[in-house]
């Protein structure tokens, strides 16, 4: 459970009595909503939390921040240059909307930190004029419409009967008096184990996750080639009775159903009723068998090539869950780039058939990684109403822009996702290039076509004059890929 209104109010009076004038150090963004800043006071150096994840939002101060990954996310990179060496000047909680407001100060210039707890919940940096300069969390910005260079205002205020009802839960902090702030550090204790502890779980999921997919089709594989393997029997039976058939050539007759026939085993004579086939002559009968028999024997060896191999794979699937099942907390948390891969791809990294940029404003980019990729991204991955771009006129990736249901793209992720298409396209070190760009919906496959080649139709086409400084940003911006456990 989140921090209550009543406890979020003790701790932000706190943070804006105790830590003004504070002056920020360093800044992390590990997750997308969480966030955390070194503030100093005079003694001593405070890590303020600032989590605004569901069960887990709150105001705090911790101990230790949660593990950042090795590519800094883009609002990390603001937050420092923003607040680097800037004073904290005010603290406010907005009750009824759950938001809580830090201002800063640096050589007269004053930004906002804004944390937005309520569902969706993220966080903002704002521009002295209330724009949006950055903002962090996913589906923030687009069920808010909100963007950089957006004005920002606070989310809908809860009805008076939600806030008198939230009113009533009393405080769970338990301050101590040896702490420096008593509220804010008691809210790490109530809340910080149980973020650890989900995230380690959480990661220790998405480590699991390939491994199970994996599993679980190999065994149901496993299952039908042991089937397969199994078929030796049925082999044999064909080729008793095609030799049965063929040493009584002279009793069969064109056109019979069956017929029975004495077959001398090492039990004795035995009486068999073989099935036949009226299409068929005395001599085709009795080749079908031995035919039966041979494609069932050579399915029979190979199935029990590839039952050794799948044992083997789902061996190795068994002992590496087994060994993500043993990983300690502290592991886990050590894997912490597992959470920023998309949640929109399932199996392991060297599955995903495209690379991930992060755009302005948080823009998620996928750019396929071959010509077999580029068919997967566009025809399984994408949904109809992502936005599609290519290099026009040039050999080049599939570009995917996801975007909600009836989203318009902002200008600044268009040109950003252009910049994508041309650099990784035939066109890579041109000044400029021509884009075209079109919902995946109207993107089809080249009949006969080689593996990426498409036709597409509705697309609007524009010049993009490549600017150096947004695609060395965009190609820092690349997710990290999933360590291997």
């Amino acid at each position: 459970m989140s921090l209550r209104p009543v406890e979020l109010e003790q701790v932000v009076a706190e943070v804006g009595t105790k830590l003004v004038g504070a002056v920020a150090q360093k800044a992390w963004c590990p997750l997308p909503r969480l966030a955390y800043l070194e503030l100093r006071v005079p003694g001593r150096s405070l890590l303020l939390c600032l989590c605004a994840e569901g069960d887990l939002a709150r105001v705090s101060v911790a101990p230790t921040r949660f593990p950042t990954p090795g590519e800094p996310a883009p609002f990390q990179r603001w937050l420092r240059h923003e607040l680097t060496g800037a004073k904290l000047q005010a603290a406010r909680f907005l009750e009824a909307e759950r938001v809580v407001e830090l201002d800063f100060e640096r050589e007269a210039t004053r930004r906002r930190l804004v944390v937005e707890l309520g569902a969706p919940g993220g966080l903002l940096l704002l521009s002295d004029n209330g724009r949006v300069l950055m903002l962090s969390g996913e589906g923030l910005g687009p069920r808010r419409n909100l963007y950089p260079g957006a004005a920002w205002s606070p989310p809908e205020a809860a009805s008076q009967e939600a806030l008198q009802k939230a009113r009533v839960a009393p405080s769970r902090l338990a301050p101590q008096e040896q702490d420096a702030l008593p509220y804010a550090q008691a809210a790490e204790r109530l809340l910080g184990a149980k973020d650890q502890a989900s995230r380690a779980e959480s990661i220790r999921r998405r480590l699991a996750q390939p491994y199970r997919a994996r599993l679980k089709r190999s065994s149901r594989t496993l299952e039908k080639v042991r089937a397969e393997a199994g078929r030796g029997p049925e082999a044999e039976r064909h080729r008793q009775l095609g030799e049965l058939l063929a040493q009584n050539l002279y009793r069969l007759k064109r056109g019979a159903t069956q017929l029975t026939l004495t077959a001398y085993t090492e039990e004795g004579a035995q009486e068999v009723t073989v099935a036949l086939d009226p299409k068929r002559t005395p001599k085709e009968e009795a080749d079908w068998h031995f035919h039966q028999y041979r494609r069932l024997l050579r399915g029979v060896e190979q199935a029990r090539h590839r039952e050794a191999e799948l044992a083997r794979e789902v061996s190795q699937a068994e002992a590496a869950l087994e060994q993500i099942e043993r990983m300690d907390e502290a592991m886990l948390l050590a894997q912490a780039e597992v959470l920023h891969v998309s949640a929109g791809a399932d199996g392991p990294a060297e599955g995903k058939p495209f690379k991930e940029y992060v755009g302005h404003g948080g823009a998620r980019i996928w750019v396929g990684r071959g010509a077999g990729d580029n068919d997967t991204l566009t025809f399984k991955v994408a949904r109809p109403w992502h936005l599609w771009l290519h290099a026009r006129g040039v050999p080049g990736s599939h570009v995917v822009l996801p975007l909600e249901k009836g989203q318009e793209p902002t200008q600044e992720a268009l040109l950003d996702a252009a910049h994508l298409a041309l650099h990784h396209s035939g066109a890579k070190g041109e000044p400029r290039g021509e884009v075209s760009y079109v919902p995946v919906k109207f993107v089809r496959k080249l009949k006969d076509g080689a593996r990426g080649q498409v036709t597409y139709t509705r697309e609007k086409t524009f010049v993009v004059r490549m600017e150096p400084e947004r695609l060395e940003r965009l190609l820092k911006s690349r997710h990290a890929e999933v360590p291997a456990p």
